[in-house]
This record gives C-alpha cells, structure tokens and sequence, in this order.
C-alpha cells in the first residue's frame, strides 16, 4: 500500500484515494471517520483539497444551523420523517473532491443502500443521497 506524508493532512495510505482515520465534531458530538482526498493512482493530493480540508471544521461550526436545516428538511420531504438527526444520521466519512467541493457521507437508518451527503462547493450547501455527489 502506498503511503505519503502530505504537508496538510498528514499520512496518507493510498486505496483508490489518499485516506486515513480522523475525527470531527458534528451536531455536538465527535465522530470518528475516513478522512479521504480523491485521487486516481499516481495522483498527489491537490491544493484545493489541502485548503477545504483546512478549513472544513470552521465551516461546519460557522454553518451548523443551515446544514441542520437542510438535512431535516431533505428527511422530512423525501422520508417524510422528522427525528433528531444524531438519532438516525451516522458520519462515516470526509471526501475532499478533486473539483473543489468537499463532504461529509453519512449512513442513514431511512436509506441504507444509499446514505446521504452533505456536498459544499464554493460555500453552497446541498444534501442528497451519496449517489447524488460519487
């Protein structure tokens, strides 16, 4: 397996993206996750990805209400559901896209095959299944 040191997210191991265990906080709780900036092999990491990984955690802090609101929202119209979000959201993974958008894939006890996703791209906020953004 490869491995790499990079100067931003530190060690790396290379299977089908640059990943490596991390953890983050999210809705009041810290989750342990993936931490993965996608790559096709013999790729380095980008600069973009560097910069949102960076400075993911401020946005999710700065942001916390909009995302909360988004993802109940997209719960309630599509599953026409209406719990607490820790209740059935699990974040298993922080992806670092190469085309500058970054998120955060959840499990979702209402959609197992699929999940949902939390995509930024330039400051805009967007939830959907994992489909919707891999």
């Amino acid at each position: 397996m490869e491995k790499i040191n990079d100067k931003i997210f530190g060690e790396m191991s290379y299977k089908h993206s640059w990943e490596k265990s991390g953890s983050f906080i999210f809705l009041d709780k810290e989750y342990k996750v993936n931490i993965i900036a996608q790559a096709y092999k013999g790729n380095e990491i980008l600069e973009t990805q560097q910069n949102n990984y960076l400075q993911y955690q401020e946005f999710l802090d700065k942001n916390s209400d909009v995302i909360q609101a988004k993802l109940k929202n997209y719960l309630k119209e599509i599953f026409d559901i209406n719990v607490k979000l820790d209740e059935i959201l699990e974040p298993t993974s922080v992806i670092f896209e190469r085309d500058n958008s970054w998120g955060i894939l959840f499990e979702c006890d209402c959609d197992l095959e699929n999940g949902m996703a939390v995509f930024i791209k330039n400051g805009d906020i967007k939830v959907g299944s994992q489909d919707d953004f891999l």
